[in-house]
């Protein structure tokens, strides 16, 4: 969002509870900060998150707005006296839930599944206002943070080192997007209840213990469980989480097909898991209903190898001239694939870019998150799509393999 705002909305046609919220960002004496997130049934907000806070500025007071899409934040500054128009133009665009905090109170609006909106009250949870405009940038993995150094990250004294700093870049850039996703799925206030995560094929475990690090910080009595094949790491891991005396996280050596929690996890993670190692990770995340997932995919050799340049979609033919090319195509095509058939299984999906191509050509997210009333249209036609591309290009992508109980994508 931009610092240019559209027309005024007609008052008339404004439901009271989006009033409600109007009203308390245009309190100068009272309001303290609001907040964005969710897209509404049928609509698709432009950004992931909108806050809102006031600003003093040499001009005088103005509403800071920040717009995280996914990847960065803008941030802009608007005249207060253009409060009413940005509130509404939010909520306009689709916005499914604004927390609003007060010195009197907070407020959260939520809608329905048919777009009813409704205001439930809270104690304020603040007791100021803070309207300077040169905040340092909180960082949600400080530097200095024990496991950072205990995976050499940082030295001693809580430095990045300058051989790691493009990790430490990944480390930050992952939390961010995990908090994003937490948030998302959170009561509006930023209250996430205790989370139970795995991480399948943890590999070295730096996110895991970054996972670990941040759920113990926004939801404390959160659990973590990183599970691979490899018993050196898993070793090291556990020492080093014995050294961190941390209790409430644990490694194991096993499979992913192997493991088997007490309880289904609310978090999974697939971080760089090797070609269908992703794919028996989504299809046990699918079966255990997992809340949020996240999946960096690797090596989609799988889907490569069955591309057959005797079996090419008409058109399509120049995409087999160059190897590099081909394999990108099979990269795309996997990932397309998985998104599809999670939305088939009810889950809010988007591809997204993890880290930048300058430090991984692997550098694509599928994030994501369980809805609660899935449309049924949905699922049928994101079912549709995931067999009709796998039959377009004669292919069988592994994770349609590893769900299939009655030739279908879809259904749970």
């Amino acid at each position: 969002m931009t610092g240019a705002v559209g027309p005024d909305p007609d008052p008339d046609q404004v439901p009271a509870a989006w009033s409600s919220v109007v009203d308390a960002v245009c309190d100068p004496e009272r309001f303290v900060s609001a907040s964005f997130s969710g897209a509404r049934r049928g609509t698709r907000t432009a950004a992931e998150k909108v806050t809102v806070r006031p600003v003093e500025l040499r001009t005088g007071r103005h509403l800071q707005v920040s717009t995280f899409d996914g990847r960065s934040t803008d941030v802009s500054n608007v005249a207060v006296d253009r409060a009413p128009t940005v509130v509404l133009e939010l909520l306009s665009s689709g916005y499914a839930t604004a927390y609003v905090k007060t010195l009197d109170g907070d407020l959260q609006l939520q809608h329905s599944r048919k777009g009813v909106p409704r205001i439930v009250r809270h104690r304020a949870s603040t007791d100021e206002i803070d309207t300077s405009h040169d905040r340092a940038k909180p960082r949600l993995v400080e530097p200095d943070a024990p496991f950072l150094r205990a995976v050499g990250i940082t030295d001693q004294r809580g430095v990045v080192k300058p051989s790691a700093s493009a990790k430490y870049r990944q480390v930050e850039r992952f939390v961010e997007i995990l908090d994003h996703t937490l948030a998302s799925v959170s009561d509006g206030a930023g209250h996430t209840a205790p989370v139970r995560a795995v991480d399948l094929g943890c590999g070295s475990g730096v996110l895991t213990l970054a996972t670990h690090h941040h759920l113990s910080r926004i939801a404390p009595g959160s659990t973590m469980i990183g599970v691979d094949t490899k018993a050196d790491l898993v070793a090291g891991l556990s020492a080093t989480v014995t050294t961190l005396g941390w209790r409430d996280i644990e490694f194991r050596t096993g499979t992913i097909d192997g493991f088997e929690p007490d309880e289904p996890p609310d978090l999974v993670l697939a971080l760089h898991a090797c070609d269908t190692a992703t794919d028996d990770a989504l299809a046990r995340a699918i079966r255990w209903r997992t809340r949020v997932v996240l999946a960096a995919p690797c090596c989609q050799h799988h889907l490569q190898a069955q591309l057959d340049r005797h079996h090419v979609p008409d058109g399509f033919e120049p995409m087999f001239r160059h190897g590099i090319v081909r394999e990108r195509l099979g990269d795309l095509l996997t990932d397309t694939v998985r998104a599809e058939i999670l939305r088939a299984h009810g889950y809010r999906t988007d591809v997204i870019e993890f880290v930048s191509t300058e430090h991984t050509a692997k550098n694509l997210m599928i994030r994501a998150v369980l809805v609660d009333e899935p449309d049924p249209d949905t699922l049928s036609a994101a079912a549709a799509a995931a067999e009709r591309l796998a039959a377009v290009w004669g292919v069988r992508p592994a994770l349609i393999e590893r769900l299939d109980a009655g030739g279908r994508a879809g259904g749970s």
